[in-house]
């Protein structure tokens, strides 16, 4: 493991960051920490970065012991949200500041720098200030200036977070290239699911200061350990006391299984391509139901339509008895 993190404790006051947290973290993958505002996610890369240290526990980097080492002696490159750019500074000479404070050669900084632009395409910007460059080209910048000192580990505390919806897209896709091709060990946090379940390799939840689930995106979005897990990573609606997620329930307009829940379509609400159904089941609870246009249009589906519901096949429920909850898998 690159990463090895054990019982941390951290608190702010009264204030608990962390409790307890004990994670590993792959080599050469790109791992996402997520969960929500003030959940302990940040307080945990900065700790692993060196920039803020723990009450209790320990850190392991490459296997070496980091606990109390100085974040310059970790061998980790930081990106944060805000880019922390040098204003005054090209973005070449941005690339090269981390090797020109190590006094490396000055042919050997130009020759890293020149091969750094390739790789974040900002080699036509070489010579401008960070004030000419858009947001996602001084983000790319950041990372590359990072990437500069070749560090063993590379930490984005939610790059992404300051840009427009499309660019945050953009850069996604580009940052998994990026990690295919270097291989770093990576660990950014970030708060939006769909960020994480499409860029990581592995993704750590995190939740009032504690792991709650570490797995693949497949493997918390169909097996999540509990309802906090289900419910981040994706809308959840309530079927007859089953919670799943609204596109895995089945639609009929006219009588089904033993099962099913009967009511009437109250709303219907198109977005794109999806159409968005409350159903006011004849208990009087509402569920909500994800189709495609297409389906949606084959059952003619109008507010007043009867309609029958059912868990699809293959989905994902958690039944949430008296003071616990147990993902399963419903069967067809």
């Amino acid at each position: 493991m690159s990463i090895e993190v054990k019982n941390l404790h951290k608190r702010f006051g009264d204030f608990v960051a962390l409790d307890d947290v004990t994670v590993s973290l792959p080599t050469g993958q790109l791992t996402a920490l997520l969960g929500p505002s003030g959940g302990g996610k940040s307080t945990l890369l900065r700790i692993i970065a060196g920039l803020d240290s723990a009450d209790e526990g320990s850190v392991t980097i490459e296997g070496a012991e980091a606990t109390h080492l100085p974040p310059q002696k970790r061998n980790v490159g930081f990106v944060f949200q805000h880019y922390a750019v040098f204003k005054h500074m090209t973005v070449a000479k941005n690339v090269a500041f981390g090797l020109e404070i190590r006094k490396r050669p000055k042919a050997e900084i130009a020759e890293r720098v020149d091969e750094l632009l390739k790789l974040v395409h900002l080699s036509q910007f070489a010579h401008r200030l960070p004030s000419q460059l858009s947001g996602g080209q001084r983000q790319r910048m950041a990372l590359a200036r990072a990437l500069a000192v070749e560090p063993s580990v590379l930490l984005l505390d939610e790059p992404f977070g300051a840009l427009d919806a499309k660019v945050r897209k953009e850069l996604r896709d580009w940052l998994r290239r990026l990690h295919d091709e270097v291989h770093v060990t990576t660990v950014f946090v970030t708060h939006d699911q769909e960020e994480a379940l499409e860029v990581a390799d592995e993704i750590v939840v995190i939740n009032e200061g504690r792991v709650e689930q570490v797995g693949t995106p497949d493997q918390l979005y169909d097996s999540p350990a509990n309802p906090f897990v289900m419910g981040f990573l994706g809308e959840v609606t309530d079927l007859g006391g089953v919670a799943l997620r609204p596109h895995d329930i089945e639609v009929s307009v006219e009588p089904g299984p033993d099962t099913s829940v009967s009511g009437t379509v109250t709303r219907l609400l198109r977005v794109g391509f999806e159409v968005r159904v409350t159903v006011t089941a004849d208990d009087g609870s509402q569920v909500l139901v994800v189709l495609t246009r297409t389906h949606a249009r084959a059952l003619d589906l109008a507010e007043g339509t009867r309609v029958w519901l059912a868990p699809a096949r293959g989905a994902t429920t958690i039944v949430a008895g008296p003071g616990r909850a147990e993902p399963e898998l419903t069967r067809a």
